[in-house]
C-alpha cells in the first residue's frame, strides 16, 4: 500500500521516497529511472514485468506528462496486460483499491511533472 503521495515525494510502508518508483508485490525499484524521460518503453519495466501483473497503472506525474510508448502499449496488450495511465494522485489511489481487491497490480510512478 502507498500511504501518501504529494508533488515529488511518496510514502510506501513509512518510508518516504523523492524519486520516481516502480512497485510490484514485495519488489521496490528506486530510483526508476526511464532511457526517454517521460515516455515509457518496454525496457523501462524490466524490473517488474517478470512479475506478471494483471494490471500496470501509471502514475504519469501531477498534470500527467509521462506516458507509455505505443510500442509498450501493444506488447502490454500482446502479454494481457491492462495499462492504466492517470496523474499519479489517481493513481496512487487506484492502485491501492487495487492492492485490498487482491488484483495482482505493479505501478510505475512519477513524482512531479
Amino acid at each position: 500500500m502507498i500511504e501518501g503521495y504529494s508533488f515529488g515525494r511518496i510514502t510506501i510502508q513509512g518510508r518516504a521516497y523523492t524519486d520516481d518508483v516502480l512497485i510490484c508485490r514485495e519488489k521496490l525499484v528506486y530510483p526508476w529511472w526511464r532511457q526517454r524521460g517521460h515516455a515509457v518503453t518496454v525496457k523501462d519495466l524490466d524490473a517488474i514485468l517478470d512479475q506478471e501483473p494483471e494490471i500496470l497503472i501509471l502514475g504519469q506525474g501531477q498534470p500527467g506528462q509521462m506516458k507509455a510508448t505505443q510500442e509498450l502499449q501493444v506488447h502490454l496488450q500482446e502479454l494481457g496486460i491492462e495499462l492504466i495511465q492517470v496523474p499519479t494522485q489517481e493513481a496512487v489511489e487506484r492502485f491501492n483499491r487495487h492492492v485490498e481487491q487482491g488484483d495482482q497490480i505493479c505501478g510505475g510512478f512519477h513524482l512531479t511533472c
